[in-house]
């Protein structure tokens, strides 16, 4: 029974002559009945709100959860259900009590007989034996072997005692004498449950009560009543009648107390996770709605929650009593509705681990004010339900009812979800597809069997990505429904609420198109939505073309809010005062529901005598306002803040800000605003659209930008208090805080020289004090050279705190949008006024977004945040990382921001870059790769600030819009896609054939979008709604590149066929076509005023063309290219022509053709280069997957120091430690000083991967092992020569290892076989034979004398190395045996397999004396410590653990690569491993993909690569620097 309905009740017992009203008299003789006649008073008072005299239902309602403290001894003294107690009282119990010891006598505990259950004597427990004591019961209950035994407490502290000990050393004690509950016996203060509290006994009583109140930081505590069992219900257990069995009442108690509560609290014990493993606490919450069902996670990750809701089973959770194990059974398969057990385990995980948004409040509230509405919902109902693929809209204006219209609809559908402008969660896509995930689970068994076998991975991944999240949670789902004939049918409420804030994307509308183009079939959809406005996002035509025009056997359905309502008669105005005007006008405003709503409120509560009726909302709205105190700066500064906030605001913030009183004085408090569940909700988004316009409501106007200031203070200032500090005001500030420090930077940039002034009223004093919290003076300065010095400040522990705490929520991606418009509007705000302050709290903001943009989770962050200035040895890492690590010279001084210690220009794809091109405002760079991404980077700094992920195949092109807001790019999959180019989501797909698209173009005004294609076609689509304008049919072989003319009239297009056409961009018609080329036209361009139109060919020429006649002007023959032309770009000013081919840049005059310069430095075919707007640079992007930036006037680009460019296979250090060799898959060898990371030489030869790399016994020399090349080669490690090359292997080889004396190479290969090799002169000495598969590696004993091989056969070999018997066959893997390794005696050998394990084997008798196991994928190497004592293993799972070679227990695990490490090796003091890794990640389903992080490579500071790791003896990552390169360096 909700409260409502317990008012109603009450209500009507109290109203003994039935006139609907409650006078005085009536409550006082009410009261008397029930001897609390001296709260007659004070209760009228405050029911009494309007001050008429007389208590209305509404009222009676409304103030009823207020009061239920006041009323519940009165309601129902003699219930359970009300004996609830106070918050503030539950706190005040622990502090009282903090600091005291206790001693109490327990009739029996179950002990097992071992422990001295059965026993008649008395065991005695003290803090000395409690945990040992607990230990042992805990056995006994896992293993249900149990016997009672007699038990005494003695001196135990406070804060040691369990639940239970309190029930027994508080509770029970005052029930067998008292024979009441607590609350009753002690005459607490209680109220009808606000919380019900689902916990466990066996878990700390302190916890528990810290856990609720952080929980509830945002309730009014003297007016918050929790329901606790051993507060609530009588414990008495005198003559073994257990009272609370009664009072329970087969669980009907605890089923009213859920139905009346707000919310159940489960709260979980962080050492166990017990409440998730008890029945009682499973059948609990399984009788909570699931909107009202919240976990209480006291210390917990998401992944501790993730693993621990997979592991609940109502079969076996544990239950003491038979009886309520078979009560609870029934209740869930009777009361319940579950047809078994299994539903209703997968039921809470599901709701556990979505946990679905609660839009209870809010739908109650639409309900209460439509109930006088008749709905007309036949005709929505047929066309939803009929068949799937269909859609059904509301389209009205402000406040017409579209609402109430959905809340009356809500027994249509399978799920719902109502968007909000005043709450940013409700626009979030992941948010909503949680929401809508879960409902739709409640109701298809198919839907919920796909949920609940989701692996931990994608379960993961879909909890952070939006786009996971949809395919994961409803299109996967979805499709499997369609499979059984079946469809969903969805409601999305206010589709114009999620509009970003530039309207130019909107999630719903993304969310549903995603489902349009995916699972059309399996679902239909009612929505809402405002008609589209004008400049806005064009809702109605997506949904149109997604729906209607692309619909197949579906469609879509429009109707007015009014169609839905009927004609209904006109609301009369109640107040006996009212005049016939008001009566009149409100008949003609029938149509707005808000305006009925609010326009009778004020009638009913004045008079309306001398007042003219409202004609419109606004007008409504003005008449509350007109009657505000307009000295009451309390209340104008609540506005203002509540205008300004992105979510509603908790009680205790609002309370924070000293407003608390301030609440009931707002315009009509309690309708235009409310308090509901803690939080001061709004009426409709029409009343913050009224006061949001100055135009609209004059005088009474929110100032947001004050409210931006006093948000972005008490923020910041919530947050200083500590990390320790919880609740909804605290999460609201970790969220939301910087972006409202964000909004006043913008507005004060807005004020320009005004600032100034502003000044002394606080505004510069606000940004000063983010920058006294991220902050501090560096107590002692370093300075490493002339280039590198700290900073002069350095991060703070508040820094750090809140860096870590964002990354925890999952805010990662949000984080970088964020950050980005912060640094760009202190940026702004460096320019307007000189402040130092103002400059480093933006050079720190920019580093800030650096790291958070290049490292998603937290640990890669903390290695890498101490590697700039301002984090180097600061408060700031300290909270990042478990230790201060000592780490190299920092490279980034933030004073002198990113650009002055930066020395190149270049980043990385994994595979070829086809485009680059910058963005309109030259701030950024797009670039489209085989890779299947486009990157988005600052144009320079080189930082990544997006990477664009979706295509299923090459991109081939990117293109920005007009206004820099989105990015089309072309798949080789079919496919265009456009991207909101901030935060890199997916905005839409248009979908042609199967053929591949070769290049995307924008119109000038951003409306339209042209695509080149392998079909031989060009494709106009409209950019919004996806849709295909027209199809440009002529060329007669593939069309390469398509380009708009500037006044976007003509389209240019170049083709295979040797020909440039141009196109009438409006009827598709040709208007003309170029001839000249002999050979494919690889791209047209057209010069910036139109005139002309550049092409380039295999023809090895370029040519330039008039427009207008179709005559070529001039052909630039290829006296500079050696190889044929791909692309040219025209500078902005016409004056130049950038061409591209094999290796090189050129730059031409375009009026004489001649050549004004060359551009060399790429190592491969170049693709495209594109001009930034002011024609100072150019951009050019490389087969070898490289991006390079050049001087457009010098022609200069920055050297660049060269790191691998592919993964890395293997690393090992040279015998001395001085130096590490690596092998690459980019076809090199790379030596590197270990000490400062200069890379020393690069061995290159191999003409395919290589596989590893090994330096003889007196470091001298090198071997590598030529995966692919078949050869192994000895190189000088001094002057990188090549000796000599061992040729010999049939297959791949895979390994190459040198004999301890130096003379032999030992290499395994794919062919089967392990060959043995002369190191001076190349000879094969012999080749052993025996493996059935490939060989995979190979070592030599310490004595040289043998020689271990493992291979594919799951077997590991050991041959005589001198006449090449094989001694032994070690069995026992069950997959690839990848390495072997001997130990440093030569007594043992370790093998890795992709069995998962590694193995410890004596070398003599072949005997496994130990299998280690821990890795979770295939191993890859294994390496002794020198000293023996330890084994490092390199896994596929992404780590490196360290194992006891003696006891094979792990020592440590080190984890930070981001894919497979391929080897590990340690540091001949034994004191450092380095690790390589090949970096790639898989990630299943639909989202699979090779990626490689894009790299920046600064000069000066040299590095191993981009993948190895260098790791500490105590396990700590020595560096992985700011740009994804991990440098070897000793401590400092």
């Amino acid at each position: 029974m909700e409260a409502s309905s317990v008012a109603r009740q009450i209500f009507e017992d109290i109203d003994v002559n039935g006139d609907r009203v409650l006078s005085s008299d009536e409550l006082r003789a009410w009261l008397e009945r029930k001897g609390e006649e001296a709260l007659s008073n004070q209760l009228f008072a405050l029911l009494d709100t309007d001050g008429d005299g007389v208590v209305t239902l509404q009222e009676f309602v409304d103030g009823f959860c207020n009061l239920q403290g006041k009323l519940a001894k009165i309601v129902s003294g003699n219930s359970p259900v009300f004996r609830a107690v106070s918050l503030a009282w539950l706190q005040d119990f622990v502090k009282e009590n903090a600091g005291t010891t206790h001693s109490w006598d327990v009739v029996k505990e179950f002990m097992a007989e071992k422990d001295g259950g059965g026993k008649e004597a008395v065991l005695r427990v003290t803090p000395d034996n409690l945990d040992a004591h607990r230990e042992m019961r805990r056995a006994a209950e896992q293993t249900k072997s149990g016997k009672p035994i007699p038990v005494s407490y003695h001196d135990i502290p406070f804060e040691q005692m369990y639940t239970t000990d309190v029930v027994e050393g508080f509770v029970r004690s005052l029930a067998r004498t008292e024979h009441k509950s607590y609350a009753q016996a002690k005459d607490l203060p209680v109220g009808a449950p606000t919380y019900f509290i689902s916990h466990a006994w066996n878990s700390s009583f302190v916890d528990l009560v810290e856990s609720v109140a952080s929980a509830l930081a945002g309730a009014a505590k003297e007016d918050t009543f929790v329901w606790l069992d051993i507060f609530a219900i009588n414990q008495d257990d005198t003559g073994g009648v257990f009272s609370a069995m009664h009072e329970l009442d087969d669980g009907k108690t605890l089923a009213r107390t859920v139905e009346i509560a707000r919310a159940t609290l489960v709260v979980l014990d962080k050492e166990r996770v017990i409440p998730l493993t008890r029945l009682w606490c499973l059948y609990e919450m399984g009788s909570t709605p699931p909107q009202k069902l919240q976990l209480v996670t006291h210390g917990f990750s998401e992944r501790d929650i993730s693993q621990n809701i997979r592991n609940i089973d109502a079969e076996s959770a544990l239950c003491f009593s038979l009886a309520d194990k078979e009560m609870i059974h029934g209740e869930i398969t009777g009361k319940f509705g579950f047809p078994s057990l299994q539903h209703f385990t997968d039921f809470l995980k599901v709701g556990l681990l979505l946990r679905p948004m609660s839009y209870e409040s809010d739908v109650k509230s639409w309900k209460e004010r439509g109930k006088q509405n008749q709905y007309h919902l036949d005709d929505i109902r047929e066309y939803v339900s009929s068949t799937g693929g269909r859609l059904a809209c509301i389209v009205g204006g402000p406040g017409e009812g579209k609402s109430s219209v959905a809340t009356a609809a809500l027994g249509l559908v399978h799920a719902s979800h109502f968007c909000k402008r005043a709450d940013v969660r409700r626009q979030d896509m992941s948010e909503m597809v949680r929401s809508l995930a879960f409902q739709l689970a409640r109701h298809f068994d198919e839907v919920r069997t796909c949920l609940v076998a989701l692996d931990e991975d994608e379960a993961a991944n879909a909890l952070v990505d939006a786009d996971a999240a949809v395919y994961f949670l409803l299109v996967q789902p979805l499709k499997k429904l369609a499979e059984s004939r079946e469809h969903a049918m969805i409601l999305l409420d206010a589709l114009d609420e999620a509009d970003d804030e530039q309207h130019s994307s909107n999630s719903a509308i993304t969310l549903l198109r995603h489902l349009a183009r995916e699972v059309r079939e399996g679902i239909s959809v009612i929505v809402t939505t405002r008609p589209d406005a004008e400049g806005g996002f064009p809702r109605m035509r997506v949904l149109d073309y997604d729906w209607q025009q692309q619909a197949g056997s579906g469609g879509m359905l429009t109707l007015t809010p009014a169609q839905v309502l009927g004609s209904t008669a006109g609301a009369m105005v109640e107040n006996e005062h009212s005049h016939q005007r008001w009566r009149e006008v409100m008949q003609n405003m029938n149509s707005s529901k808000v305006y009925q709503i609010v326009a009778q409120a004020y009638a009913k509560r004045h008079s309306t005598k001398s007042v003219d009726p409202p004609t419109d909302v606004d007008a409504a709205y003005r008449l509350w306002f007109d009657k505000m105190r307009k000295d009451d700066e309390k209340v104008r500064q609540l506005i203002d803040i509540v205008l300004a906030s992105r979510e509603p605001l908790s009680s205790a913030h609002i309370d924070q800000l000293g407003l608390r009183m301030a609440c009931e004085r707002l315009p009509c408090w309690g309708l235009l605003f409310e308090e509901r569940d803690h939080l001061l909700q709004t009426l409709h988004l029409s009343l913050r659209e009224y006061l949001g316009s100055k135009k609209r409501s004059g005088e009474h106007a929110a100032d947001t930008n004050r409210g931006h200031c006093e948000l972005a203070e008490s923020c910041v200032q919530l947050l200083l208090r500590g990390d320790e500090e919880k609740g909804p005001a605290v999460s609201y500030a970790v969220r939301h805080g910087h972006v409202h420090l964000c909004a006043w930077v913008e507005q004060m940039v807005v004020m320009g020289e005004g600032v100034k002034s502003e000044q002394e009223k606080g505004g510069l004093a606000l940004v000063k004090e983010w920058h006294s919290a991220f902050l501090e003076k560096r107590q002692i300065m370093k300075t490493f050279s002339d280039e590198y010095a700290t900073s002069d400040w350095c991060a703070t522990k508040f820094a750090g705190h809140w860096l870590k705490r964002q990354l925890e929520c999952g805010r990662h991606k949000a984080l970088v949008v964020e950050l980005l418009s912060l640094e760009g509007a202190l940026a702004q705000l460096v320019g307007v006024l000189e402040d130092g302050d103002v400059q480093s709290l933006h050079s720190f903001i920019r580093v800030l977004r650096w790291g958070v943009s290049s490292y998603s989770q937290l640990a890669a962050l903390g290695r890498n945040m101490p590697c700039t200035s301002a984090w180097y040895e600061s408060e700031g890492s300290l909270q990042l990382t478990p230790q201060l690590l000592r780490l190299p010279i920092p490279r980034v001084d933030i004073d002198a921001t990113l650009l002055n210690n930066m020395r190149h220009k270049r980043w990385q794809h994994f595979l070829p870059v086809n485009s680059v091109q910058y963005s309109p405002d030259d701030t950024r760079i797009a670039s489209a790769s085989d890779d299947g991404t486009v990157r988005v980077r600052d144009a320079t700094t080189g930082a990544c600030l997006s990477t664009l992920e979706g295509h299923f195949g090459g991109v081939r092109s990117a293109a920005w819009s007009p206004d820099g807001k989105r990015i089309a790019s072309a798949g080789e999959d079919g496919t265009v896609r456009v991207w909101d180019a901030t935060t890199g989501a997916c905005v839409s797909t248009f979908e042609g054939n199967s053929w591949g698209v070769t290049s995307v173009a924008w119109s000038p005004d951003g409306t339209r979008i042209a695509s080149a294609r392998e079909d031989e076609t060009v494709r106009v689509w409209d950019a919004t709604t996806g849709a295909c304008e027209s199809t440009l049919e002529g060329h007669g072989e593939y069309v390469a590149s398509a380009a708009w003319s500037p006044d976007g009239k003509r389209i240019a297009s170049a083709s295979n066929d040797n020909t440039v056409r141009v196109w009438d961009a409006t009827t598709g018609a040709c208007v003309s076509t170029l001839e000249g080329h002999s050979r494919d036209v690889t791209s047209a361009a057209w010069s910036p005023d139109g005139t002309r139109i550049a092409s380039t060919s295999e023809d090895n020429t370029m040519r330039v063309w008039d427009a207008t006649t179709g005559a070529c002007e001039s052909t630039l023959e290829n006296e500079g290219h050696s190889y044929w032309l791909r692309s040219a770009a025209w500078s902005p000013d016409g004056k130049r022509i950038a061409s591209v081919t094999e290796k090189t840049v050129r730059v031409w005059d375009a009026t004489t053709g001649a050549c004004e310069s060359t551009l060399e430095g790429h190592s491969d075919t170049v693709w495209s280069a594109a001009w930034s707007q002011d024609g100072n640079r150019i951009a050019s992007a490389c087969e070898d997957g490289t991006v390079r930036v050049w001087d457009a006037t010098t022609s200069a680009c920055v050297p660049t120091v060269d790191g691998h460019s592919w993964g890395v296979r293997s690393a090992a250090y040279s015998p001395d430690g001085k130096h590490i060799a690596s092998a690459s898959n980019d076809k090199t060898v790379r030596v590197w000083d270990a000490t400062t990371g200069a890379c020393v030489s690069t061995l290159r030869g191999h003409s395919g991967r290589v596989w590893s790399a090994a330096w003889s016994p007196d470091g001298k020399r090198i071997a590598s092992a030529g995966g692919e090349d078949n050869t192994v080669r000895v190189w000088d490690a001094t002057t990188g020569a090549c000796e000599c090359t061992l040729e010999g292997h049939g297959e791949y080889v895979t390994s190459a290892a040198w004999s301890p004396d130096g003379k032999r190479i030992a290499s395994a290969s794919n062919d089967k076989t392990v060959r043995v090799w002369d190191a001076t002169t190349g000879a094969c000495v012999s080749t052993l034979e025996g493996h059935h598969r490939g060989a995979i590696s190979a070592a030599w004993s310490p004595d040289g004398k043998r020689i271990a091989s493992g291979s594919g056969d799951n077997r590991m070999r050991v041959w005589d190395a001198t006449t090449g018997a094989c001694e032994s066959t070690l069995e026992g893997h069950s997959s690839w045996v990848t390495s072997a390794a001997w130990s440093p005696d030569g007594k043992r050998i370790a093998s890795t397999s992709e069995d998962n394990t590694l193995r410890v084997w004596d070398a003599t008798t072949g005997a496994c004396e130990s299998t280690l196991e821990g890795h979770f994928e295939g191993l890859t190497s294994a390496a002794w410590s020198p000293d023996g004592t330890r084994i490092a293993s390199a896994s596929r799972d992404k780590t490196v653990r360290v194992w006891d070679a003696t006891t094979g227990a792990c020592e440590s695990t080190l984890e930070g690569h981001s894919s497979w490490v391929r080897s590990a090796a340690w540091s001949p003091d034994g004191k450092r491993i380095v690790s390589a890794s090949e970096d790639t990640t898989k990630q299943k389903g639909r989202f699979a993909r090779r990626q490689t992080d894009a790299t920046l490579q600064p000069e000066l500071v040299a590095s191993i690569d981009r993948f190895d790791r260098l790791w500490l003896d105590d396990g700590s990552l020595v560096r992985e620097d700011m740009f994804g390169i991990v440098r070897c360096s000793g401590r400092l």
